[in-house]
């Protein structure tokens, strides 16, 4: 089945051990394919024979023409086949690739940000960008960073998607896509479980880009927001029975109390904010897995 040893609550993924969301997907066990020459040829063999009675009820001389004129309309019909199947291949075809991009795990991380440095609320420099590719590279090590590259990539190119909304709109509608990606935010945020240690060395780094490339300085409030960014999601999941269970089965019993433990305090103020939107709607708290550690934040 593909399922990351249990052992190991977020495993490196083995070189000869790609990640099911990156394999094509297989056709379905039903019927053999149908032969796509199958329907054009039945269609010409019809006319044929249409043509052909029709010859015999007319006279010689008026069904020369009509063998003359079937003859281009079976041209024409060849020619336009030809060209629609050629322009549905292409159609089907994924674009070409942009050899000017190659950091696709950095695309993935950065799609959750974005909103940060960019559009008329930007709060940071375009520099955010480095920081936190310097900061995958680190926290990964270079043949981690490598191997997660070349399956992000692998994944973007199926996804085919600029939009940041659209592309985690169709990686959470697609589970083999959703564990892959949720691999790497999770590998990223085991980083923090010594929450004080992992936020300093994240900042140290972030911080030592962003002065040389943007002379902006990092502050509390920045950390908390690119947390948020990155991991409010995961926090929203964990609200579910079904989520809370499916981490734990395919990275180890404890794990989901492991990932709460630390968003709990990295978005202390997001859960505030959260637990306060629904109240404030009339609403009841829902049914949370999390208990009531989540009530004292």
């Amino acid at each position: 089945m593909g399922l990351v040893k249990r052992e190991c609550m977020v495993p490196e993924p083995r070189a000869d051990e790609k990640d099911e969301t990156l394999v094509a997907e297989a056709a379905p066990e039903s019927a053999p394919e149908a032969d796509p020459q199958l329907l054009p040829r039945r269609n010409r063999e019809m006319f044929e024979a249409l043509i052909n009675t029709f010859q015999g009820l007319l006279p010689p001389d008026k069904g020369a023409q009509l063998t003359a004129l079937a003859e281009q309309l079976l041209l024409g019909i060849d020619d336009n086949c030809a060209a629609c199947q050629f322009t549905r291949e292409q159609m089907l075809l994924p674009p070409p690739r942009d050899p000017r991009r190659n950091r696709f795990l950095l695309r993935l991380v950065v799609g959750k940000v974005s909103h940060l440095f960019s559009g008329p609320k930007a709060s940071m420099p375009r520099a955010l960008i480095e920081g936190l590719d310097c900061y995958l590279k680190k926290a990964f090590g270079p043949m981690i960073y490598e191997e997660l590259n070349a399956e992000a990539d692998q994944l973007l190119y199926r996804l085919n998607c600029d939009d940041d909304q659209e592309m985690w709109r169709r990686i959470r509608e697609t589970p083999d896509w959703a564990r892959f990606v949720d691999t790497i935010f999770l590998r990223i945020l085991f980083r923090f479980e010594s929450f004080p240690q992992g936020k300093k060395t994240f900042m140290t780094i972030l911080d030592g880009i962003l002065q040389e490339r943007a002379h902006f300085n990092i502050t509390d409030e920045h950390f908390f927001a690119i947390f948020e960014a990155l991991f409010a999601s995961l926090y929203d999941q964990l609200g579910s029975e079904e989520q809370w269970l499916r981490w734990d089965f395919h990275f180890g019993d404890g794990t989901s109390k492991r990932i709460n433990a630390i968003l709990e305090q990295g978005l202390a103020r997001y859960i505030k904010r959260r637990n306060a939107r629904i109240l404030g709607s009339g609403r009841a708290l829902a049914p949370d897995r999390r208990g009531p550690s989540t009530a004292k934040s």
